[in-house]
């Protein structure tokens, strides 16, 4: 450190902080008291040594004096602070003055004793007046009345001895009274230099938090959020309350998800799974109004039982609503390329879905069951025909119905019903209005034509003819292998479809409703049926499973059959869901296969487990004058037969067999 900067240091910053100010204006006032109370001291002092009482009083009242005008008329509290110093030394004077005997030199110490005591004031200025007031009032009486000083004959030298002594303690009082300051008045400068740094980092945190496109807070084991976090999260949820809960604030958006939220999070608490596991089960999806937020959950620290977590939420609406356009754009372009390479097909899905929207949306729930079979009759069939957005409609309006046991309300269906609508339309400004479509197989044209160049009869001519508006089960069949592989590469399961029409044909204005209820039996054989590749190969089986569908003729009757070679039907399982649902002990375990609601599978999937899919099939199949019978052996596999009378094909078809 420099000379320059040592004499600095000598002088306080001009600054007075409010703490230095209170500080000194109490040490002040109890310094003033100090020298008051010297008043009667001197004065018992003065009638002791017999060196006059009154003068005493009248002596030390004139030096306090002097502190009490400074105290009442100067506002600056250090210079308040150098007058007590220098009152203090004269009071000195006056103790060594009228302490004149054999103690007179030991009270010489008072000097050095409130040297060091007036290093409280914190500012060596205060020391260096008090140490020449000192050197002045030795010099002088020395030279004018030296019994003042000492009881016996000084000389010079030892007046040079005493201020050398209050040279050097001045000195290191100095010194000491620096060190003070800097170290104990001047702390709360630093606190207030540091707090200014941390309020200026926590102002440009702020404006960071402020500026991000994400929800960003810190919650405590408790779930407490704390105090900063991103304006989006107020922006989204309302402004919070200081103390109060995650859960609380998404109370805000939707009770249902906060609910879900705080008892995922009381399994995060209990520590019985591990941490990352219990994290990423905590609900992700927040819908509020048309917004969805998705939020994330991360440990802050390196410990085991983290004290804070950080949460993430993101703004992904408009994410969803661009996945959402690609998810429809993708699905009107299947759409319409199987439209255009299978258009009587398409039509009459259509047709069907359309009926089925419509009974949908204007059940009353009368009839709950059967409301439930449409629901799932229209998933399975869209789902079909890779219209994702009518299945994943259809799922939540299942999941409504499970869970409030109640009619659909108008609010429930409205997403069905303007999705559909968006699709009609978009299929009817791509190619016109709906007209019914006969398509002929080349084949088929040209016997027609062989038959009228022979003057065939005009009876047979009709019938042929009445034939072509009939659907060939090949083509249906063909339909649902398609979705039976596909749905075996989502399961991953490696299997082989085989359908075989047997140039069968059926009128697809009755059969509509039956073929989009067959195709829940193909998902449960594909689904619960086929056994994994791992499972077959232990059981001593090909890893490919086999699932066949099949019409055929025989004895006057019309059959459509499904077989697979999975694990075959587990019957104990059946009566013991059938139990479950409260059936009596003496249902027949046929009939509980096909009960509304009873279902072997573990959980409920967009796939199956809701126990619909068997029910709406039997319902379709005794609505057309069927019958179903099931051959299953375990570990072998299952058949399902679907029995009709030969006339329910359609008369055109029965009258050519």
């Amino acid at each position: 450190m420099t000379k320059r900067q040592t004499a600095w240091r000598f002088f306080l910053p001009p600054e007075i902080s409010d703490f230095e100010a209170r500080y000194l204006l109490r040490l002040n006032r109890i310094a003033l008291i100090f020298l008051a109370l010297h008043v009667p001291l001197m004065m018992l002092l003065g009638w002791l040594n017999g060196t006059s009482t009154w003068l005493a009083g009248a002596i030390t009242s004139a030096i306090v004096f002097g502190p009490v005008v400074a105290s009442s008329s100067i506002k600056n509290p250090r210079v308040v602070s150098m007058t007590m110093g220098v009152a203090a030394m004269f009071m000195g004077g006056a103790l060594v003055h009228f302490g004149q005997g054999p103690m007179q030199i030991e009270m010489h110490f008072y000097f050095f004793a409130l040297l060091a005591m007036l290093a409280v004031f914190g500012n060596p200025l205060v020391i260096v007046a008090a140490a020449v007031t000192v050197v002045l009032h030795h010099l002088t009486l020395f030279l004018v009345l030296p019994r003042s000083v000492f009881n016996y004959e000084a000389s010079v030298w030892v007046v040079a001895v005493h201020a050398a002594f209050v040279a050097v303690e001045s000195v290191v009082s100095c010194l000491i009274a620096r060190g003070f300051f800097d170290n104990v008045i001047g702390l709360e400068k630093i606190v207030h230099a540091r707090t200014s740094e941390l309020d200026r980092r926590n102002r440009d945190l702020r404006l960071v938090l402020d500026n991000v496109s994400q929800g960003l807070a810190t919650i405590d084991r408790q779930g407490t959020l704390s105090d900063e976090r991103s304006s989006a999260l107020d922006k989204w949820l309302g402004p919070f309350v200081r103390g109060e809960t995650l859960f609380a604030a998404l109370r805000r958006g939707s009770l249902d998800f906060a609910e879900r939220s705080e008892l995922a999070w009381f399994e995060v608490l209990a520590d019985v799974m591990p941490l990352e596991l219990t994290l990423e089960q905590m609900p992700r999806h927040l819908a509020v109004g048309d917004q969805h937020y998705r939020l994330g959950y991360f440990p802050i620290g390196d410990a085991a039982t983290p004290e804070s977590f950080l949460v993430v939420v993101t703004d992904v609406t408009t994410d969803l609503r661009s996945e959402r356009a690609e998810r429809i754009a993708r699905e009107q372009a299947m759409l319409f390329q199987r439209f255009f390479s299978e258009r009587a097909v398409v039509q009459e899905f259509l047709a069907e879905a359309a009926a089925l929207v419509r009974e949908i949306c204007a059940s009353d729930g009368g009839d709950l069951p059967r409301l439930r079979r449409v629901i799932h009759t229209l998933k399975g069939n869209s789902a079909m025909f890779d219209l994702g957005t009518i299945a994943s409609i259809c799922e939540e309006l299942e999941s409504t119905l499970e869970d409030a046991a109640h009619i659909l309300a108008p609010a429930d269906t409205a997403p069905l019903e303007a999705r559909w609508r968006a699709i009609e339309e978009s299929v009817a400004e791509l190619v016109g209005p709906a007209a019914k479509v006969i398509e002929v197989e080349e084949k088929d044209l040209a016997a027609l034509e062989e038959e009228i160049r022979s003057n065939a009869d005009p009876g047979k001519l009709l019938a042929m003819a009445s034939r072509f508006r009939l659907e060939p089960t090949k083509k249906r069949l063909e339909q649902i292998a398609k979705q039976a592989r596909k749905l075996g590469r989502r399961l991953d399961k490696d299997i082989e479809v085989q359908a075989q029409g047997n140039d069968l044909a059926t009128d697809p204005g009755h059969w509509g409703g039956f073929w989009g209820a067959f195709i829940h039996a193909v998902r449960n054989a594909v689904d619960h049926g086929i056994e994994p590749g791992d499972v077959r190969l232990a059981k001593g089986k090909p890893p490919r499973g086999k699932v066949e569908l099949k019409t055929r003729v025989a004895d006057e009757s019309f059959i459509v059959e499904i077989s697979d070679d999975g694990g075959g039907i587990d019957w104990a399982r059946i009566t013991d869901r059938a139990r479950a649902l409260g059936l009596p002990p003496e249902a027949d375990r046929y009939a509980a296969l096909f009960h509304e609601g009873l279902s072997t599978a573990s959980e409920v999937t967009t796939i199956s487990g809701r126990g619909v899919g068997m029910s709406a099939l039997r319902e379709a199949t005794e609505l057309l004058g069927g019958s179903i019978e099931i051959d299953t052996i375990s570990g072998a596999g299952t058949t399902l037969r679907m029995t009709f009378p030969k006339e329910a094909m359609s008369p055109a078809a029965h009258a050519d067999q």
